[in-house]
């Protein structure tokens, strides 16, 4: 479910890159399918049970599955841009608005790159699901490679008992 979600997450980001590239950059107008659900709040609690996720994930199934370990990486780096700007919003709402919200690592943010917010946040996003999607191929390969389907299995469904 966890990879899932974060694929229909990564369709947002893509939407509003999208949005962003037809509107000439105006954020104002690319806020993606569910632009009332575009504030920090919502990006904070997602990102932060995606984090969660992914470390429960981590937890359980960690031995070997390196993509696990990659995702677990990347949403933690993601989280970390989150924990700051969710404090900024909060603490100081006004500085949020005048330029805070760029984050740490967004142009003209903390440290700052030559990479805008929602581009930065699209780049987190797929670095968070690419190796998630992977992490579960790997797994779904070591569940197989344990349990083998039976020969005597029929389109990997058991036979139906006459």
């Amino acid at each position: 479910m966890v990879t899932l979600f974060q694929i229909g997450h990564m369709g947002e980001h893509t939407t509003q890159v999208i949005q962003l590239l037809i509107n000439d950059g105006q954020l104002e107008f690319s806020h993606g399918v569910f632009g009332q659900l575009d504030f920090e709040t919502v990006h904070f609690t997602w990102d932060s049970l995606t984090w969660l996720s992914v470390g429960a994930l981590l937890y359980r199934f960690s031995r070997g599955n390196r993509w696990l370990w990659v995702a677990f990486a990347a949403t933690s780096l993601h989280q970390v841009e989150h924990f700051y700007l969710f404090g900024v919003y909060y603490e100081d709402f006004l500085f949020y608005e005048n330029g805070g919200l760029a984050g740490i690592m967004g142009n003209g943010g903390l440290i700052g790159s030559p990479i805008a917010r929602p581009y930065l946040h699209f780049s987190y996003n797929f670095l968070v699901v690419l190796p998630l999607v992977l992490a579960f191929w790997d797994q779904t390969k070591r569940v197989y490679d344990r349990h083998p389907v039976s020969p005597r299995m029929v389109g990997g469904c058991a036979p139906v008992a006459r």
